[in-house]
């Protein structure tokens, strides 16, 4: 799937309520609650009395419903398998980084 980066910058503007973040990530209430608990998937402002969802939120509620429905993962497993692919994500950006500060090989 390919996201436009005018979409990226729309959904950063905007911020979604839990019920909101429910509806457009497709996924079961009982299993968002549990990502969101264990930390997971986070508020914009964890402190806050209605928390509210960016972007970052929506996307990995989006890739947890797609990992639990392909591979039936419960939230444990879906915990771990978003945190190692963060991390994945971290990496490739560092590579990159290091990639355009090298001289190019001729």
């Amino acid at each position: 799937m390919r996201i436009d980066l005018t979409e990226v910058t729309w959904l950063e503007a905007e911020t979604l309520s839990f019920d909101e973040l429910l509806e457009r990530s497709g996924m079961s209430i009982k299993l968002l609650q549990e990502l969101v608990q264990a930390g997971g998937i986070e508020p914009l402002d964890p402190a806050a009395a209605q928390p509210l969802y960016g972007a970052r939120a929506l996307t990995a509620a989006r890739r947890a419903r797609r990992l639990h429905e392909d591979f039936e993962l419960d939230a444990s497993a879906l915990l771990l398998v978003l945190g190692l692919l963060d991390r994945v994500a971290e990496l490739e950006g560092r590579v990159h980084e290091l990639q355009v500060k090298l001289p190019r090989m001729i």
